[in-house]
């Protein structure tokens, strides 16, 4: 079982940095058949940063993505066999975690706690959290490192 949060889920859908390593990594789970886990907010951040998408083109685009083309892209995401994930008490844990560890968002801590708990590892592409946390918390883990 592995735990990613949205910085490398959106890599599954669009061309941004490290993303051969994000889609290596949901293949390889795919493959093997082990399950992906996160918490519910993940689908939210993702069709957020899809409308980021529609309103300034990001490199390598040169344009911003029209409505059909990010309603496909959504699609695409939401097609792919992620388990959302919400335990009892997961708020209090994400909370902890986030004044433990001065992260600056809780919603960044939430995805700790959810690995946490299913004793799974989590993938991100958040530089800063892998920074924060990597070193006392081994189980965050560097998608540039897969």
């Amino acid at each position: 079982m592995i735990c990613v949060d949205a910085s490398v889920a959106v890599k599954w859908v669009f061309v941004e940095p490290y993303y051969q390593q994000a889609r290596a990594l949901v293949g390889a789970a795919l493959e093997a058949g082990e399950r992906i886990v996160a918490p519910p907010l993940l689908p939210m951040e993702i069709t957020n940063i899809v409308r980021q998408y529609l309103r300034r083109a990001k490199p390598p685009r040169t344009e911003p993505l029209n409505f059909p083309e990010a309603a496909a892209v959504l699609g695409q995401f939401l097609s792919l066999p992620v388990e959302l994930a919400m335990p009892t008490d997961i708020h209090e844990q994400a909370l902890s975690l986030a004044v433990t560890y001065g992260l600056p968002a809780v919603y960044d801590a939430h995805y700790v706690a959810l690995a946490e708990r299913l004793g799974c590892p989590l993938w991100t592409a958040d530089r800063n959290l892998t920074n924060t946390l990597s070193s006392k918390l081994p189980y965050v883990r560097w998608i540039g490192d897969y």
